[in-house]
């Protein structure tokens, strides 16, 4: 039998050598474990990372609608149970993929509107042409066509001279006597109540910045400074104050609200970088406080909506930075319920990297709308009852699955992160089917805040501290009318009026009390896109659900 000869002969040497193979394995161990958990952590981030560049990818080339239809998620429903009544019965065509196309859209008019003013063009025949070809007669008119066409001229400044005679006594008694000049909206100024309410107007609900402005006006035929339109809209913020105050206050006296913030630029001389991040808060009344009151505050601290909330005491719809540092402050004058489309956003964003457990989760948040679509027309009493019959069980399954997922997602992809958030403000996002006033979400609030929004994209900033509370005073008026449909600039110029010259009751200057006294202001082509919307969407979620019941039946 051969030996290596690099083997010790003894039996103590063959021991040492053992133990150092021992030693140099555990270390080799040691150093394969620290691989294993480094590629695991590794590949974890590859793929957060590449959910992420997915994400990117669709908010800047693909859609941005967060509509969910699985056609496999039938087996959501139960089937019903014996005795229950049958499912109407779906025309052959249901069972093919279902397509939506948009109605086309007509011109607009059936016919044009009569109140505008006519120009008569005409457009006759030269008089050498009026003979009959065939005969060679004068030719007679038996009639005429008209035809109307739309034309647009630029906006027509106009200058208000206001005339006001003298009187005094022919034997020279008493003091002369004068009519005095009605008060103007800028003290000093030689403005009157419909350009201010112009500019406002353009730059709040038009989202027309100043200097665009200047061009607008110039192409009517005036030329102003910047600083002489900004001088215009502080002094229309200035008048409007005890409006928007009262606006607050009845927002406050309300049994719930909705809030939510978006970032803003605040030019800062002091700051190092020139401009610094300032907030605008929005807090959106229900239909028995329908009104809209913004807030400006200079950080993202919950000192905000503290100094807002002060003395409020209710319902607060918020995001989950509500809760954690904004709006819920620990107390019980203020309970939070936390916007389940949040939620909802985040399963949304996990499709691209855990698609099947995403539209599982999904297909639980659809069945929650389809309940709150069922419940839209009902009282609050009735809305109530059927929550805690349908959308409280359903709430328990999905509870149960999110725990039993929970397990084993990784807390750093895009599915952990939605299942970290639903199951961290549980409570506060479930606690909506406590009361049948409270929604389901906090849309109306987001779309309300778009008014801001999308006017930052255009005027980028602020352009002192000063000029914030200015801005949420004015959008405050602004979008409470708009949330009306009421003809902006037509609310704005005589509110203005009224208010310069002292109006002692403001109650009679809120949105919903002039739109009534008011209805030839109200665009109420509005209220019907709204209506022809509501139904199209109303029709399309009848026809899912009917197509997911009859292929649970199948099955």
């Amino acid at each position: 039998m051969s030996t290596d000869a690099s083997l010790p002969s003894d039996l103590e040497a063959c021991q040492r050598e053992l133990v150092a193979a021992r030693h140099q394995l555990a270390h080799t161990e040691s150093v394969l474990a620290e691989t294993a958990v480094a590629c695991e952590e590794q590949r974890a981030r590859i793929e957060k990372l590449q959910a992420e560049l997915e994400l990117f990818k669709r908010y800047l080339f693909g859609r941005r609608s967060e509509r969910f239809e699985d056609p496999g998620q039938g087996r959501l429903f139960e089937q019903p149970a014996d005795g229950e009544a049958p499912t109407p019965e779906l025309p052959a065509a249901a069972e093919e993929e279902i397509t939506y196309r948009r109605r086309r859209q007509g011109h607009g008019w059936s016919e044009l509107p009569a109140h505008l003013p006519r120009e008569e063009v005409p457009l006759d025949v030269p008089e050498s042409e009026r003979i009959c070809d065939c005969c060679g007669e004068p030719m007679v008119k038996i009639g005429e066509d008209r035809t109307e066409r739309v034309d647009y001229r630029p906006a027509k400044i106009v200058m208000k001279v206001f005339v006001t005679p003298k009187y005094a006594c022919p034997k020279k008694h008493g003091g002369v006597k004068q009519a005095e000049t009605p008060p103007g909206p800028v003290p000093g100024g030689r403005f009157d109540f419909g350009m201010v309410a112009q500019v406002v107007t353009s730059k709040t609900c038009d989202h027309l910045p100043l200097y665009r402005q200047q061009d607008v006006l110039a192409r009517a035929g005036i030329e102003l400074s910047r600083s002489t339109l900004c001088e215009i809209m502080a002094s229309a913020a200035f008048l409007l104050a005890p409006l928007a105050l009262l606006l607050k206050q009845r927002l406050l006296a309300s049994d719930w609200l909705g809030a939510d913030d978006t970032p803003v630029r605040l030019l800062d001389p002091a700051h190092p970088a020139g401009v610094r991040q300032a907030r605008f808060w929005l807090y959106r009344g229900p239909d028995t406080a329908p009104y809209n009151v913004f807030d400006f505050h200079e950080s993202h601290s919950r000192d905000g909506p503290r100094e807002f909330l002060d003395a409020y005491q209710g319902w607060v719809k918020v995001d989950a930075y509500g809760v954690d540092g904004g709006v819920y402050l620990g107390n019980a004058r203020i309970r939070a319920s936390c916007c389940l489309a949040h939620a909802r956003r985040k399963f949304d964003e996990a499709k691209s990297s855990h698609p099947s457990l995403a539209a599982e989760a999904l297909g639980y948040f659809q069945q929650l709308y389809d309940i709150e679509d069922r419940a839209r027309d009902l009282t609050a009493q009735a809305r109530q009852a059927l929550r805690q019959a349908e959308a409280v069980p359903l709430l328990a399954k999905f509870r149960a699955w999110a725990d039993q997922q929970s397990v084993h997602a990784l807390p750093k992809l895009k599915l952990g992160e939605a299942l970290g958030y639903l199951g961290n403000q549980w409570e506060e996002l479930t606690n909506y089917v406590q009361s049948g006033r409270l929604p389901i979400d906090n849309n109306a609030v987001e779309r309300d805040l778009r008014a801001l929004t999308i006017g930052r994209k255009n005027w980028l900033f602020v352009g002192s501290k000063e000029a914030g509370p200015r801005a949420a005073i004015l959008y405050t008026v602004v979008t409470s009318a708009a949330r009306h449909d009421l003809d902006v600039w037509a609310y704005l110029r005589d509110v203005l009026e009224r208010l310069a010259i002292g109006d002692t009751d403001p109650a009679n200057l809120l949105p919903d009390v002039w739109a009534a006294a008011h209805p030839q202001a109200i665009r109420t082509y509005r209220a019907h896109e709204r209506e022809a919307a509501a139904v199209a969407q109303r029709a399309r979620r009848q026809r899912r659900r009917a197509l997911e019941r009859a292929k649970a039946q199948r099955r």
